[in-house]
């Protein structure tokens, strides 16, 4: 039996949406994906704030969280092939402390 662990991002059903939910600890309903011209466009044309920023341990991956309103951020997921996926979340709901021990801080 093999296991379905790779040791750069965890289990492997641990991508995306469920990442993030999993990373900050809310349900994936609250984990909007965004399509990456919108992402980008709200990351990096209008300047958004960089509230925090996480990368793993044990591979290119990080997370970074913009604040984009008073009550939204947009989470940049960046993979270790230089992918960028976006997630639309509540401020609310994410804290920058994470509850995955492989990932640091490092913004």
């Amino acid at each position: 039996m093999s296991s379905h662990e790779n040791r750069s991002q965890g289990p492997m059903e641990r991508r995306g949406r469920d990442l993030v939910a999993h990373l900050f600890d809310v349900d994936i309903e609250r984990v909007e994906s965004l399509s990456w011209s919108l992402g980008n466009r709200i990351t990096t044309e209008t300047d958004a704030d960089q509230r925090f920023r996480f990368d793993h341990q044990r591979s290119t991956r990080s997370v970074t969280a913009f604040e984009v309103t008073d009550y939204t951020c947009v989470l940049r997921l960046r993979t270790p092939v230089g992918r960028e996926k976006f997630y639309g979340i509540a401020s609310a709901d994410i804290e920058p402390d994470l509850i995955a021990t492989d990932w640091v801080r490092t913004a």
